[in-house]
């Protein structure tokens, strides 16, 4: 392996496709090996058929995929390790019980709700979900009140948007972000590509792009916060890239920078005339942290681009002391934000997203770290099939209360 790059497999929506993904990357890897695995949401995490009440998919095309072999049994494993994020296509009854994040299989990690770890060196963000304005300042249901009163079919297409508490800790981040993750594209991204030539294989996109109402404006908002080394993206189904230079006045002027709009769930055209996979590498040893270059890739089916190499070097200035590359660990300012959030969670919760200061909740400069408390513990056997551990070792290790989010 390259120690001075991150070589990685970036998978757009993987819609329960995973024997097809690893397939291809375990081939792949043997070629030039891989460092990491990214599937970018609706990865569907369906255990047996009594998920089916918790995920947004029409009863005739679900179907139980390959995940359920991964789960209950630990000989299945992902070829590469594998960060996976949630989308609007999810077992939210699965994966409402891992709200900080955990393993969902032998070699597969799950972000959470959204989420900052440390990777071989580098710093990872993620946010789970899609935009939707009017349940952004809502409070999601507990997974107990929807389990014990059978009220999954009720809230399924609610469940996966997110909220004001998955984004907060985020926006209490500085920067020095190497990547950062997201199902749906912040809206502010289709202004910095090929514009024309995504309208021809996406023309129903026109009106969304020019009413700025094409993306997440959340996730614009941190783009432009965190200027992140990199952006990953699916959701629309279309391969797209873009290169954002953060010089204020442009970004400002940004269409999908102005107002918070939502954007329609899910937006399908045929694209049969694609190639199913571009495995051209992306390098990005000319990039700064002046720039943000993003990419969004289609779903895993044939003649789509589904999946992608992005080498990123690393940065060894920015590599905390005493942390250990050969492990992983949460990001310890996301930790803390988490904490003063938590002990502020009234304020929060009573002022409007765009009156929060964010700074009263970030951790400023921490001194000498202990990376030692912030170690993601390794995989162990059937350790997926235990949630309810994997949770509340989270939150007696770094919370102040029992309650999840």
């Amino acid at each position: 392996m390259n120690e001075r790059k991150l070589r990685i497999a970036v998978q757009g929506c993987c819609h329960g496709e995973l024997n097809k993904v690893f397939a291809t990357v375990a081939d792949m890897h043997k070629r030039t090996p891989i460092d990491l695995i990214i599937i970018l949401g609706d990865f569907q995490s369906i255990r047996d058929n009594s998920d089916f009440q918790s995920i947004s998919i029409p009863p005739k095309y679900q179907k139980l995929g390959d995940f359920h072999a991964y789960y209950e049994n630990d000989y299945y494993r992902a070829p590469v390790f594998t960060i996976v994020i949630g989308g609007n296509h999810e077992s939210m009854r699965h994966l409402m019980q891992l709200p900080y994040g955990g393993y969902l299989a032998n070699n597969i990690y799950y972000m959470g709700y959204s989420g900052v770890v440390w990777f071989k060196g580098f710093r990872i963000a993620a946010l789970s979900g899609i935009w939707k304005e009017w349940d952004f300042e809502k409070k999601r249901p507990s997974w107990k009140f929807l389990e014990e009163n059978n009220k999954w079919k009720d809230s399924v297409r609610q469940l996966y948007h997110i909220r004001k508490d998955d984004v907060a800790p985020l926006f209490a981040l500085s920067d020095n972000i190497d990547i950062c993750l997201s199902h749906d594209w912040p809206s502010g991204v289709v202004h910095y590509g090929n514009v024309k030539q995504l309208l021809k294989y996406k023309p129903f996109f026109e009106k969304d792009i020019k009413s700025g109402k094409l993306g997440n404006p959340i996730a614009w908002k941190l783009l432009t916060n965190l200027k992140p080394r990199w952006w990953f993206s699916a959701h629309l189904h279309v391969k797209y890239e873009a290169e954002i230079t953060h010089n204020k006045r442009r970004l400002a002027d940004s269409k999908g920078a102005k107002k918070l709009k939502s954007n329609s769930d899910e937006i399908e055209l045929n694209l049969d005339d694609e190639s199913s996979l571009d495995l051209s590498c992306h390098d990005d040893s000319l990039d700064s942290a002046e720039h943000t270059r993003f990419l969004s890739l289609d779903k895993c089916m044939p003649r789509r681009k589904w999946l992608e190499i992005v080498e990123i070097e690393k940065r060894y200035d920015s590599i905390p002391q005493g942390l250990d590359c050969d492990k992983m660990y949460w990001d310890p300012s996301y930790i803390i934000a988490l904490q003063n959030l938590e002990k502020q969670s009234r304020l929060v919760a009573d002022t409007p997203f765009n009156e929060i200061i964010w700074s009263r909740f970030s951790s400023g400069h921490i001194d000498d770290i202990n990376w030692h408390k912030y170690e993601i513990p390794k995989y162990e056997s059937g350790l997926q099939r235990d949630e309810a551990s994997q949770t509340n070792y989270f939150l007696s290790k770094h919370m102040l209360s029992k309650g999840s989010r």
